[in-house]
C-alpha cells in the first residue's frame, strides 16, 4: 500500500502520524459505529512495520501510552501478511480481479434470476442490510433504521441487485459504486454485502450477484469483506468463507487487525 503524498502531510499537519524505527504510522480514535467499541485506529502503517515483530510491538506500546483511552488497537495491514498473538484478523478486504476464471463459471439453476433494484425494492434491503449487520456482530441489535444502514441507502452511488426464483426475491446484492480509499486515493467500487435468505441456492445466488455487480462496476476495482466475529465457531465460519473466496475470483487487499488495549 502506497500513501499519498496529501493523506500524509494531512496526517502529520493534524498530529496524527507517529514513528518507530524511522518508519511512518497515522493513527486515531476512530469508535465501531454498532458496538460502540472504543478503538485507536492506525489507518496507515509503513509496510515494513507488521513484518518486525519488534517494530509493531514498537508501534502497539507507543499507541497505548498515547494518551488514548481505548479498548482496542485496529491496524490496517496490507496483503496477506500474518500478525503474531495478541493480534487477531477483525476486518479483511477482498479485491475481484474483475473476471471469471475459466471453468469457475456454471448455469445458474432454472428459475435463478437477478436484476436491478427499483425503489419498491428499498424495505427489503434495508431488512437484508440489518440482518447482515447482526450476523457481523452478534448479539447487537441493529434495526433497519440504524445509521449505518441509512447511510447505505442514502449513497447516491448505491446500487442494488434483486436475486429472484421463479420471480421472488430470495436475496440482493448492494455496491457502493463511487468510493475512494482515503489513504491510497484509489477510487473503486464495493460490494457492501450479499445476502441470500434460501440456502438450497445460496452459493448460486450470491455467485449471480457478484457477476452482477463486476460487470456494473467496469472499469473500477469491486471490493468486498469479510468480518471475523469474536466467538469461535462464528470465527472460523468467516475464515472458511474468505478461503472460498481467495480460492475463487477474489485476493486479499488489506485486513484490519486488532489487539487488546
Amino acid at each position: 500500500m502506497t500513501a499519498t503524498r496529501s493523506y500524509l502531510r494531512q496526517a502529520a499537519a493534524a498530529g496524527l502520524t507517529g514513528e518507530v524505527g524511522g518508519l511512518t504510522f497515522v493513527a486515531d480514535r476512530c469508535d465501531d459505529p454498532f458496538t460502540g467499541r472504543r478503538q485507536v485506529l492506525v489507518e496507515y502503517c509503513d509496510p515494513r512495520i507488521p513484518a518486525s515483530p519488534a517494530a509493531l510491538e514498537e508501534l502497539r506500546n507507543k499507541v497505548r501510552t498515547s494518551g488514548q483511552d481505548a479498548d482496542t488497537i485496529l491496524m490496517r495491514v496490507v496483503g496477506d501478511t500474518r500478525l503474531p498473538a495478541p493480534w487477531r484478523p477483525r476486518l479483511t478486504y477482498v479485491r475481484h480481479d474483475g473476471v471469471t476464471r475459466e471453468g469457475r463459471s456454471a448455469q445458474p439453476p432454472a428459475g435463478l434470476a437477478v436484476r436491478a433494484a427499483t425503489p419498491a425494492d428499498d424495505p427489503r434491503v434495508r431488512d437484508w442490510l440489518a440482518q447482515a449487520f447482526r450476523n457481523a456482530y452478534p448479539g447487537q441489535e441493529v434495526d433497519p433504521g440504524h445509521p449505518g444502514i441509512a447511510g447505505v441507502m442514502e449513497d447516491p452511488g448505491r446500487m442494488s441487485f434483486i436475486a429472484e426464483l421463479h420471480g421472488e426475491p430470495i436475496g440482493h446484492g448492494t455496491v457502493l459504486t463511487s468510493e475512494q480509499d482515503s489513504v491510497t486515493g484509489e477510487e473503486f467500487a464495493e460490494l457492501v454485502d450479499t445476502l441470500v435468505d434460501d440456502a438450497g441456492r445460496r452459493g448460486a445466488a450470491v455467485a449471480a450477484l457478484v457477476t452482477a455487480a463486476v460487470r456494473a462496476t467496469e472499469g473500477r476495482p469491486l471490493c468486498g469483506h469479510v468480518v471475523h466475529p469474536y466467538g469461535a465457531e462464528a470465527a472460523d465460519a468467516a475464515d472458511a468463507v474468505l478461503r472460498a473466496l481467495v480460492a475463487g475470483d477474489w485476493s486479499v487487499d488489506h485486513c484490519f487487525w486488532e489487539s487488546p488495549w
